[in-house]
């Protein structure tokens, strides 16, 4: 897995590719942090580069929705633990255009 990090109107975007797997998730949750401690509002996370992820990524992407979470560009993928019942905070978006637009006007 491979990360990348920008900002748009306060809003952190993390864009992830690769495979997200279980040996990658602590790799993720430090990108995660890094990305939190620079921006000041909703953190972004732009799956559209992934190629895809294990169940292991998946409850890491749901660990970091500990605090406000959006995720855009999971395409047809499924994602059971993000688009359920327990995904809390989760807020999911087509992709990252729509997010920010959204966002930007929360």
């Amino acid at each position: 897995m491979r990360w990348d990090s920008t900002e748009h109107d306060g809003v952190g975007v993390l864009h992830l590719f690769g495979y997200l797997g279980r040996q990658d998730t602590h790799r993720f949750e430090g990108a995660v942090g890094w990305v939190r401690s620079r921006s000041n509002g909703m953190l972004v996370l732009d799956m559209s580069g992934l190629l895809g992820w294990s169940e292991e990524g998946e409850a890491a992407v749901l660990r970091a929705a500990q605090s406000p979470l959006a995720v855009c560009g999971l395409r047809e993928r499924p994602a059971p633990l993000l688009t359920g019942d327990t995904a809390g905070p989760v807020r999911v978006y087509p992709d990252l255009r729509s997010a920010l637009a959204d966002l930007a006007t929360a």
